[in-house]
């Protein structure tokens, strides 16, 4: 693993601390670095209004053709397939997409491809087996924007397709009867980060005004929304921010068995406070819990198990279906932990001038590399592209690190692969395995040629340095106004200095946590810090008692016996 640069976030400018008086200097700190500098903005940032913030769901292109469509479809009583990606953004997407047809009186034909025999997208078997079935109409949610051949293959077969997509767009598009995917040239919807749900609820928010529903009906089908934006890691500013917030208090009252009872199983007790609209489910349940077990299903089995679970009617099938996805999430942590450690005992052999990781096994798993591709990325910073290889394919994934397109990198070797898709950050492909080496030697020359020496130096990006007067209550509450976080809005991070180690002790499973004891002078004499280091536990052989240390945090509370004490979490420490 790569030593982090520290890098402390330069300070706004004195005239953006004089024009807020009302907010303390930390806030201000973090608004600035956060691009939020107007009042509007502000305002918008920490007040999410759901009547305000979202956008007119007209504006997205191809969502009026698509209304017109399914109308007709009703109308004609034709069969109908909605074609859902695999995750949980496609599940989720998948289920809105459905309550449009259901409030029309068609109960729609669902597909989700098997993710480690499929693969991502759309496929010409599948279009095969949808067209026998007398089916004319499909819907792809969360993939179809990239499948030419496909939509004209279901073109020919006589089926019409219409696209619910959220993936960059390439520049030739399928020839499908119309395309929703705030991305395409000449989309005027003004934001353009939706998750693929995101879309889908834009469709049936569209839907709904034709029928005159009220918004509180739309309003119950945030808690997809929440989980898909967040699990997908997309950005939470602008109108996800509203999204996911509305959607957490939606997930804290949930009318989905299916819901309750994962929460159930995963032991969260969701509260809700009506009157301040507060909520104690934020996006760790729903990016580290809730999220991880539905995307369990595909990665391990197969995406219906999770479908069933978001649509089940009775509590007797939901709590069967959540304990199933209970044990598939187990089985998903120890498969991961199998690959990562082969992986990464083969990356610990690579030359310091490797700029991408490529590994691929038969024993491995598609639907865990991606997983196991982020991880190695995390740790030696460096794009990684992990594949399982079969009998003749093979099915991977990249992620990337900052400077490194993912979506790019693949193009530029796209007459090596069967397919490929994705975002920036993010993407998969398919490829025959004759072609492997060939893959690997043009994607290594894509990274040496892209990235830069300094951009394979890791860097831990602080917002501001602070001192020990600074842990208070007053400052954690207004940190807290901040939430949800996530992509675009991370949980903020800041450094302290100087302080004392008077206790150190390793605790936890196997003791792979470090627990400290801190100390620092201030003006009132001295301070007594509690910091807990999650998996850190290898600090304790670099530092001992009395060493003076810095130290980059994260504000926590621990919670415990009905009393709360604030803390903080250790992200990484060094000498002073």
């Amino acid at each position: 693993m790569r030593n982090k640069v520290w890098k402390v976030n330069k300070s706004a400018p004195k005239d953006f601390f004089e024009k807020f008086p009302e907010y303390s200097r930390l806030t201000l700190q973090l608004l600035w670095d956060r691009g939020l500098r107007t009042q509007k903005a502000i305002d918008e940032f920490f007040s999410p209004d759901y009547d305000q913030d979202l956008h007119d769901p007209f504006l997205l292109k191809g969502v009026q053709q698509a209304i017109d469509r399914i109308y007709l479809a009703a109308e004609n009583n034709e069969k109908v397939t909605i074609f859902a990606d695999y995750d949980a953004d496609g599940i989720c997407g998948g289920v809105i997409l459905s309550e449009i047809f259901k409030t029309l009186g068609i109960d729609p034909l669902v597909y989700i491809p098997d993710r480690n025999k499929e693969g991502y997208g759309l496929n010409f078997e599948a279009i095969k087996a949808i067209a026998k079935k007398g089916v004319s109409l499909i819907l792809t949610i969360d993939c179809g924007v990239t499948d030419f051949e496909e939509v004209k293959l279901a073109n020919k077969l006589g089926i019409d397709v219409i696209i619910v997509d959220h993936h960059e767009v390439p520049p030739k598009l399928p020839p499908a009867l119309t395309i929703i995917d705030p991305r395409q040239k000449g989309d005027k919807y003004p934001f353009k980060d939706l998750a693929a749900t995101g879309v889908a609820f834009k469709l049936l928010q569209a839907f709904f005004r034709t029928k005159n529903i009220s918004f509180q009906k739309e309003k119950w089908f945030l808690d997809l929304v929440a989980i898909a934006t967040v699990t997908d890691s997309m950005v939470l500013l602008g109108e996800n921010r509203t999204l996911v917030k509305y959607g957490l208090i939606v997930l804290s009252q949930t009318k989905r068995v299916g819901l309750k009872e994962l929460m159930k199983t995963a032991k969260i007790k969701p509260v809700f406070n009506p009157q301040t609209l507060e909520t104690n489910l934020n996006t760790y349940t729903l990016g580290f819990i809730l999220g991880p077990r539905i995307n369990a299903a595909s990665r391990i089995d197969h995406g219906s198990t999770a479908y069933k679970l978001l649509t089940a009617i009775t509590e007797e099938e939901a709590r069967e279906v959540s304990l199933k996805l209970e044990q598939r999430n187990e089985e998903r942590q120890r498969t991961t932990e199998r690959i990562l450690k082969e992986a990464r005992n083969r990356v610990l052999n690579y030359s310091p001038k490797e700029r991408i990781i490529v590994e691929g096994d038969e024993t491995w798993v598609a639907g865990i590399v991606g997983l196991v591709a982020q991880k190695l990325s995390d740790e030696f910073y460096l794009p990684s592209c992990i594949f399982q290889k079969f009998k003749d394919i093979s099915i991977g994934s990249v992620r990337a690190i900052p400077g490194f397109n993912a979506v790019e990198a693949l193009s530029s070797c796209r007459k090596f692969l069967l397919e490929f898709g994705g975002h920036r950050g993010a993407a998969g492909f398919r490829i025959l395995n004759k072609n492997i080496e060939k893959f690997r030697k043009a994607i290594g020359q894509y990274a040496a040629r892209t990235l830069k020496s300094e951009e394979i130096i890791p860097y831990l990006y602080i917002d501001a340095e602070i001192d020990a007067d600074d842990l208070n209550w007053i400052n954690f509450e207004q940190l807290e106004r901040f939430a949800p976080f996530g992509e675009g809005n991370p949980t903020p991070v800041f450094l302290l200095k100087g302080v004392t180690v008077t206790e150190m002790k390793s605790v936890g499973n196997n003791g792979c946590h470090i627990k400290l004891l801190l100390e620092k002078e201030t003006k009132d004499g001295i301070k007594k810090i509690k910091a807990i280091g999650f998996g850190l536990a290898d600090f304790c052989d670099k530092i001992k008692l009395g060493d003076k240390i810095d130290i980059v945090f994260e504000f926590i509370v621990n919670e415990w016996n009905g009393t709360r004490e604030l803390q903080i979490k250790i992200i990484d420490l060094r000498k002073t």
